[in-house]
């Protein structure tokens, strides 16, 4: 089954939506959706035309620092010709992954002009506001938030940089089991799940975590030798059991 951009790329909006139900206090996760259903097509041949576009587009990210596809720029413009619009669930992978991409400067100036050639303002705002971002000074302090890992991972998918998977499984090691903090909790416990999911389908990753024992070798034990649907569960049931000893509400 290919992935789809939305499920592929985001690894926390369904542990966070999770917690999102038991404290309306948590910060937002993404909750908009975009779908050919959604979309005003018109006509099944155009919804085709979508889900051939997505899932080209969704197959480009997650395997972009393999082979540093030279159809970054048609993808991503054919992709935003579909759906002319950049939903919440797609943001912070989506920065993550164009920040590292926009290091090349020449890259970047085409892919931005091929971007503005669309006419969507919401699309066009987006890639300028990632192209103003000062990625590397957010690197160096980055926010605990689940939200944040998505960025990380987009920007691993675009780079292959291992210093990405580091900042990741620091905050898994780290806020695994947090008892105090609930968006830390589920920083930590995101990244768990992220890290085991995308282990299962990128040797890259599993070796990585295989060599980053000594950061914390019973977190990345139980990351790598723990089905990602056993590590959403245990943390559901950690989320309730905090819920009943009144800690979070």
């Amino acid at each position: 089954m290919k992935k789809k951009l939305v499920a592929g790329l985001c690894s926390t909006i369904l542990i966070f939506g999770l917690a999102f139900a038991q404290n309306s206090t948590a910060s937002e996760a993404g909750s908009s959706t975009y779908s050919a259903e959604n979309a005003d097509t018109g006509t099944d041949a155009s919804a085709d035309a979508f889900t051939k576009a997505e899932e080209e587009f969704s197959l480009m990210l997650m395997n972009y620092f393999k082979d540093k596809n030279a159809d970054l720029v048609k993808v991503t413009v054919d992709f935003f010709r579909q759906m002319p619009l950049v939903t919440e669930d797609m943001q912070m992978p989506l920065v993550g992954f164009y920040a590292e991409v926009f290091k090349d400067k020449k890259l970047k100036e085409k892919l931005l002009s091929e971007i503005d050639s669309l006419k969507s303002r919401n699309v066009s705002q987006f890639f300028h506001s990632v192209a103003d971002f000062d990625f590397d000074s957010f690197c160096k302090k980055p926010d605990v938030n689940p939200n944040v890992n998505d960025l990380f991972w987009g920007a691993f998918f675009a780079s292959g940089k291992t210093k990405y998977l580091d900042i990741i499984i620091d905050v898994a090691v780290n806020f695994h089991g947090e008892k105090e903090d609930l968006v830390k909790f589920l920083a930590g416990d995101s990244a768990c799940w992220s890290l085991a999911s995308n282990a299962q389908q990128y040797k890259e990753v599993r070796e990585y975590l295989e060599k980053s024992r000594k950061k914390g070798e019973a977190v990345i034990d139980y990351i790598l030798n723990t089905d990602p649907d056993e590590i959403r569960v245990n943390t559901v049931f950690f989320l309730q059991e905090q819920k009943k000893a009144g800690v979070w509400q």
